[in-house]
């Protein structure tokens, strides 16, 4: 029971010894893949940003190159832009410039374009896809132009007229729009011509863009990358392109890679300890006797005939015939298996047992032996053997042995059998040793 114990205890330990080595290279395997992916996916999303200024950029032209109509105050559809007029006003057609904006950003952003306003400047009318109560809100002071200096003043835009080659353009810090509590961030595009403004371009971006993208670039590339991590974690914080605050914070959380890497190592640790067991298992039917346990004789005389040195026992069970025939093969087999197992309570780890036939085994001592002290052991072996009875039968073993150098394996045999017959001619229970 006490080695039965110890054995599970050592089972146990090795699997999770197997466990935890699986589980730091799976981890480390994978915490070293995601912060590569994370230098990846931050140039990637930079890349998207910029795209979104070049596009946005280029309305810039299209104003530029636009004409203008009169239209009366009120608020007008035109290709679904709503254009708010102040007073009856010489209007630029927009609207097809906007959607094509629009078209051009939703494909870049997935569809994360909120809206889309162009004022003017002075604040007479302004364009919005769509047109928002907040928006209308913050339009109505249009006689000081109100709006459009807030907008100037708050982001510090007056000058970038001066760096078209730069950040001629704005993009806000995360905010909360209030009336509809979406979190948004604002791209802001003044149009200067001859270093007077003309115009303001305002694109809201959906500030839930960066977690669409992380959501995936995951699902794309087996990552786990996430936004605003721990700050223990490994990270990226950088400003986005054109932004003065609230930088772009993407990083891996170590918490997240443990929990990625915990299922895999159970699942190897298991199966390599499923495949060990069954390699040896296969070996172990292949080179083993399943009832005793001594290795098969088919396996291992290809081994004997290899040997030129020899210190060989043969053991057989008395009267072993009478025993099946009286009790039945069950009960032979039970006493075969305690034989075997005495045998082996008395040899080394190192000595080899083999299972010769149905009743008769051979021991084999790799170092060398003397005649006498071969004695020894077999008076040792026949002892334990008829020590105690087996089922309440006295069984009793007689053995043959030899000590043999530079001769093949077929001599030592023959005499340690013909030692055996003549254990069995004198009576029994007894060993021969010549």
């Amino acid at each position: 029971m006490n080695s039965n114990f110890k054995l599970k205890n050592k089972s146990l330990l090795t699997s999770i010894k197997l466990f935890l080595l699986f589980f730091f290279i799976i981890s480390s395997g994978y915490f070293a893949y995601n912060a590569y992916q994370l230098d990846e996916f931050h140039d990637e999303y930079f890349e998207k940003v910029n795209t979104i200024y070049s596009v946005s950029r280029r309305f810039g032209s299209y104003y530029n190159n636009t004409g203008t109509t009169p239209i009366p105050k009120g608020t007008h559809d035109y290709n679904g832009v709503s254009v708010v007029v102040n007073h009856f006003s010489n209007v630029k057609v927009l609207s097809k410039g906007i959607n094509r904006l629009r078209s051009q950003l939703e494909q870049i952003t997935d569809h994360h374009i909120w809206t889309i306003a162009v004022f003017e400047n002075p604040a007479t009318y302004a364009h919005f896809d769509p047109v928002r109560p907040e928006y209308l809100q913050s339009f109505k002071n249009y006689e000081k132009g109100s709006v459009m200096k807030r907008i100037i003043d708050r982001e510090g835009l007056k000058e970038t007229f001066r760096y078209f080659y730069g950040c001629n353009l704005k993009l806000t810090e995360r905010y909360v729009e209030d009336g509809t509590d979406k979190a948004i961030r604002t791209l802001y595009y003044p149009i200067y011509n001859k270093r007077v403004l003309n115009a303001l371009l305002v694109i809201d971006i959906n500030d839930d863009l960066l977690s669409t993208d992380i959501a995936e670039y995951n699902k794309a590339h087996l990552t786990v990358l996430q936004r605003n991590p721990s700050a223990h974690s490994f990270h990226i914080k950088k400003l986005l392109p054109c932004a003065t605050q609230d930088p772009f914070y993407v990083g891996v959380n170590l918490f997240s890679v443990f929990k990625f890497a915990f299922f895999p190592a159970l699942f190897f640790s298991f199966l390599i300890q499923y495949l060990t067991k069954s390699v040896r298992t296969k070996k172990f039917s292949l080179q083993r006797d399943h009832m005793t346990h001594f290795y098969r004789r088919d396996f291992y005389e290809k081994k004997f005939q290899k040997q030129s040195d020899f210190c060989l026992l043969i053991i057989d069970i008395d009267n072993f015939k009478s025993i099946n025939d009286t009790y039945g093969h069950e009960f032979g087999d039970d006493v075969i298996r305690t034989v075997a197992k005495r045998i082996n309570q008395s040899i080394r780890q190192t000595d080899i047992a083999v299972r010769w036939g149905g009743e008769e085994f051979i021991v084999s001592f790799p170092s060398s032996m003397t005649k006498e002290q071969l004695q020894l052991k077999a008076e040792e072996i026949r002892y334990m053997v008829q020590l105690y009875p087996i089922q309440n039968l006295n069984v009793t073993i007689s053995i043959g042995g030899t000590v043999a150098t530079n001769t093949s394996f077929s001599q030592p045999y023959k005499t340690a059998d013909k030692a055996l017959y003549q254990s069995k001619h004198n009576g029994r229970n007894q060993s021969t040793i010549v």
